[in-house]
């Protein structure tokens, strides 16, 4: 009897490593995805894009010379897979989002500035998952709560619109500042200035130091680990600078929100937030790390909210500037369902069809992130007959998605109609932009995409109520059309400054908004 065993065992331990052998060979003979050709040693290194040459536009043309919406790079051992299609990423990132839902593990963004503490770098496993739960209980994923609601409202009739009537030059730093305080209410419920806010500030900080680490290729410390080892004296490692500056200001927006928030709670003057509720609400023996997840959760607000909602209405003015005719039909819809003695609610969506159109391909020709955040495979993986290995950076390339031409004829031009049908209703066989592509694919799809939905359609039909978007003006007092540049020096893929003018619609609008100033305090 024990020798039978010992034989079966023999015989399963080599069909094992038989099984094994074969696997490993079959998979070391399949092909990688197609690309450029590899140099000895260094791969393709010299082909990755350089960050001011929009990388992700290079791997869409990739696509069509190599005929192929899934490309690879071999970069000094690192390996590198380009999704450009729906399609593709849908199938790995969705369908095998046990395999494709880490995030590669970037020494610059992790080791060198401690930004795994915001959930959007955090790799797969129960701490993400515990943030991620948090999140979605008290803001569900596609369905925007009433006090997002009431928050977005509240901070772009008693703060945008006010401050776009005293200042109008200065329309980009208040689409900022509203942004940010309605994701800073939300998460810790601080009120901020109406301008020059020092937490805004701060917040901003961090999200373009973050995004600019973010980008894969940006630092060679994220091919070559070992040079965080660097002394920071030597020639060359000047990046250890810029990465105790980040880690300094990634510590500070963590911990100094938090602690504000908290002494806010303790004093009795905070108003409702996720910080505020989730303490009240939740019990440290059943978390025990429940003040660190609530703190590290918090910061989704802004990460996840804040600057996708100011880049997406940043274009929507640029765009309104440049298609005035655009402009005024959703004027006109706006007008016909509001009227002129209130301002647009977000209840107002569903009737305004034209607009929403507008607001999706907003979001189709200029994608916020375009090159997505990157994903990781955690096992090996065959896809199409290719090899994926294991530890592969996969990123999922939403500019090339959302500018196939196959899927939308003419992607360049700007065309809000694509989306509706001949009566002017909504299509729905046309793939969406607002929930496919622009805020991530399976697990790791941005949690707080409807703030970011919400605050956008509100300052749109919001400013298409109050005010003309028109073209700036040259020293003749002619209008010329504002320079379009985007500068692609982070993942966030904003306008650069551009000029407009913001000029009240007629006296009834100004005394609507001059109404709010009215209960305006000197912060909200």
């Amino acid at each position: 009897m024990v020798n039978l065993s010992l034989v079966d065992a023999s015989i399963l331990c080599c069909a094992v490593l038989a099984h094994l052998y074969y696997r490993y060979k079959a998979k070391a003979s399949l092909p990688y995805p197609p690309g450029p050709k590899p140099l000895p040693l260094i791969g393709n290194l010299l082909d990755i894009p350089k960050v001011r040459f929009r990388g992700f536009e290079v791997f869409a043309e990739w696509s069509k010379v190599y005929s192929s919406d899934i490309l690879y790079l071999g970069v000094l051992g690192k390996n590198i897979v380009v999704l450009n299609s729906v399609d593709v990423a849908n199938e790995l990132c969705g369908e095998r989002s046990a395999t494709y839902s880490t995030r590669p593990h970037l020494t610059m963004l992790s080791d060198l500035m401690n930004a795994t503490r915001f959930m959007a770098v955090m790799p797969y496993g129960d701490p993400w998952r515990a943030r991620r739960k948090m999140f979605q209980h008290y803001f569900p994923l596609n369905d925007p709560t009433r006090i997002a609601i009431s928050r977005s409202e509240e901070f772009i009739r008693k703060h945008l619109l006010p401050s776009l009537l005293d200042t109008p030059k200065d329309f980009l730093s208040h689409i900022r500042n509203t942004a940010g305080g309605v994701t800073l209410s939300l998460a810790y419920g601080l009120r901020i200035r109406r301008y020059d806010d020092p937490w805004i500030k701060l917040a901003e900080m961090t999200l373009h130091t973050t995004t600019q680490a973010a980008v894969v290729g940006r630092y060679l410390v994220d091919i070559i680990p070992a040079l965080k080892y660097m002394p920071e004296w030597m020639p060359g490692a000047g990046f250890l600078k810029t990465a105790k500056e980040g880690r300094r200001i990634v510590n500070s927006f963590f911990d100094d929100l938090y602690a504000a928030a908290v002494q806010e709670i303790a004093d009795g003057v905070a108003q409702p937030s996720f910080v505020s509720l989730a303490l009240e609400e939740n019990d440290e023996t059943e978390i025990p790390d429940l003040k660190e997840v609530i703190r590290e959760t918090a910061g989704i607000f802004f990460a996840g909210g804040s600057e996708t909602t100011v880049v997406a209405v940043w274009n929507f003015v640029l765009l309104m500037t440049l298609h005035p005719d655009i402009q005024e039909k959703a004027r006109k819809e706006v007008d016909m369902v509001v009227g002129h003695d209130r301002l647009p609610r977000f209840s107002d969506k569903p009737s305004m069809p034209y607009l929403t159109a507008v607001l999706k391909e907003v979001f189709r020709w200029s994608p916020i992130v375009p090159a997505g955040m990157p994903h990781c495979t955690t096992v090996d993986d065959i896809y199409r007959g290719y090899f994926i290995p294991k530890g592969s950076i996969v990123i999922n390339n939403a500019w090339a998605m959302l500018h196939d031409e196959n899927v939308f004829p003419n992607p360049d031009r700007f065309d809000p109609d694509r989306y509706l049908t001949a009566s002017g209703q909504l299509r729905h066989d046309i793939l969406d932009p607002e929930t496919t592509a622009t805020f991530g694919f399976g697990r790791r799809a941005c949690p707080g995409s409807q703030i970011a939905l919400t605050t956008m359609f509100v300052a749109a039909a919001s400013f298409l109520s109050s005010f003309k978007i028109l073209k700036p003006l040259n020293a003749k007092g002619e209008e010329i059309d504002p320079l379009v540049h985007y500068s692609g020096q982070t993942m966030v893929d904003n306008p650069a400054p551009f000029d407009c003018r913001f000029v009240p619609r007629s006296k009834e609008a100004v005394a609507l908004i001059q109404a709010e100033i009215l209960s305006l305090d000197e912060s909200l």
